[in-house]
């Protein structure tokens, strides 16, 4: 028996999830393809943009709008980059723990006792001026 060439179900990317460089070089690969596979003489008929991104959409299993988007990037920079990755930044209960907490505490109070109504500015250049305790920002 001759074996039979049939191709895997296309899998679909959900909407909303971002793609990576990985399937960005594929559309990229898919799209000078066509490109090349169009003949060069004028007279024939060509395939328009948008049927272009139509058939490397349903190719791919991924939106025209990705499609466009994609493309648009490769021909105004050159090359395709994948998203950022979100940066974890310590919160502030992260950066201060029941030690710090403490002499915050202090300072506060402190600040009462000199009979000074605490406000956030000048509770954070006191807390910043201390070198035991960690700088916050506002």
């Amino acid at each position: 028996m001759d074996p039979i060439d049939i191709p895997s179900p296309k899998k679909k990317n959900p909407c909303g999830k971002f793609i990576g460089t990985g399937q960005k070089q594929i559309i990229i690969n898919l799209y000078k393809d066509i490109v090349n596979q169009q003949p060069e003489n004028p007279d024939s008929p060509r395939l328009k943009y948008k049927e272009m991104l139509l058939k490397i959409s349903k190719a791919t299993g991924i939106g025209q709008r990705t499609v466009q988007t994609t493309l648009a990037e490769y021909k105004n920079k050159g090359t395709v980059t994948s998203p950022n990755k979100k940066k974890n930044r310590p919160t502030i209960i992260e950066k201060v723990d029941d030690f710090d907490k403490n002499a915050i505490r202090q300072k506060i109070h402190s600040f009462w006792l000199n009979r000074e109504v605490p406000t956030i500015a000048k509770m954070l250049t006191a807390i910043n001026e201390d070198e035991t305790l960690p700088d916050l920002k506002r």
